[in-house]
């Protein structure tokens, strides 16, 4: 039995300690780390784990074999240093980091570590994006040439908080799109050669007006060119209201793969008003709630088996590659080369 520590009893430390305690077969949720006292004796009690103020305490903790980092962006690179010194296994959560100095670090301390290492890119663990990934690989569309990823949030990060302040978690490219910049690259297997982006407030500007300081971007769209030559075109945006939606087009000279939908719940109902209606995903949670489980369950089964992750700190690298590019290309409002 796997004992986990979770680092970070927010929403998403939340959800990985109930995947691990509830739906992972193998592991068991031992101790729970938060600056927050109170929100880690919560989330502690819930499992019957042990509770700390500080992660350093938790990686003290013997039961601990593997930590589920669940923090702020910006205190990545310390805490998975630190938890891979103190020889146990790590799930981070996405980005890997704010600068390729930091991501660079990471990357270093994972090649010389012998303890496992995951990246939490759930995409690659959704039945979907497997699915897509397996006929573009066999050749189903022929060569891929063009791909677009919509990912679109109802919501906004709490606002003010670390999450909405650009400089603290590194603006709608970091935040949002991670997750795109990192799918794409590896449903094409070709890395990003070229981007050109453009963002803007736009769905916010009564929340933006109303806020002293700075504001995350709620729009953002990047072209983008492959080294294989294939194209791409990205969206993100916050607070569309209507629901989470993530939607991935393929193209290649010989068809076209389709990922996702905007039906949540496959039915659709309607009355005498002659309008058909379908609910959409509330949250990023429930459109890949299979997919952090199959996460969990992968990291799990790595760590009793020895074998190599499916995504890890290499995959984030190249993914804090292209957000950077991205942020710079909207500072410049020019197309940005990927050195």
């Amino acid at each position: 039995m796997i004992g986990v520590g979770i680092i970070g009893a927010g929403r998403m430390g939340q959800l990985h300690a109930q995947n691990f305690a509830q739906k992972v077969v193998g592991a068991k949720v031992v101790a729970v780390a938060d600056n927050n006292q109170e929100l880690a004796l919560e989330l502690a009690r819930e499992f019957n784990a042990n509770a700390y103020k500080s992660y350093q305490d938790l990686l003290t903790d013997q039961k601990v074999d593997a930590v589920c980092v669940c923090t702020p962006v910006f205190t990545h690179k310390k805490i998975v240093l630190d938890a891979l010194e103190a020889q146990k296994h790590v799930l981070c959560e996405k980005p890997l980091a704010l600068s390729m100095e930091d991501a660079e670090k990471i990357y270093q301390a994972t090649e010389n570590s012998n303890r496992v290492f995951q990246l939490a890119f759930m995409r690659r663990f959704d039945d979907a994006f497997m699915e897509a990934k397996e006929k573009i690989k066999a050749g189903f569309i022929g060569k891929p040439v063009y791909i677009r990823s919509s990912g679109r949030d109802p919501g906004l990060p709490p606002v003010p908080g670390w999450g909405s302040d650009p400089d603290a978690c590194g603006d709608i490219s970091f935040e949002l799109c991670s997750h795109d910049y990192d799918s794409i690259q590896w449903l094409m297997e070709s890395d990003i050669k070229t981007v050109y982006a453009r963002a803007a407030i736009l769905s916010s500007v009564q929340i933006a007006n109303s806020f002293s300081d700075k504001m995350i971007n709620d729009t953002l769209v990047v072209t983008a060119e492959f080294k294989s030559g294939a194209l791409a075109s990205i969206d993100g945006l916050l607070n569309i209201k209507y629901g989470y939606d993530a939607r991935v087009e393929v193209v290649g000279d010989e068809g076209i793969i389709i990922i996702g939908g905007l039906k949540h719940i496959d039915i659709i109902s309607g009355k005498r008003d002659k309008w058909m209606a379908f609910p959409t995903a509330p949250s990023f949670t429930d459109r890949f709630a299979q997919a952090y489980v199959n996460e969990a369950n992968h990291f799990i089964n790595c760590i009793l088996t020895g074998q190599k992750p499916r995504v890890g700190a290499l995959e984030g690298l190249k993914a804090v590659k292209v957000a950077l590019a991205v942020n710079e290309s909207i500072k410049k409002n020019l197309p940005v080369n990927l050195s």
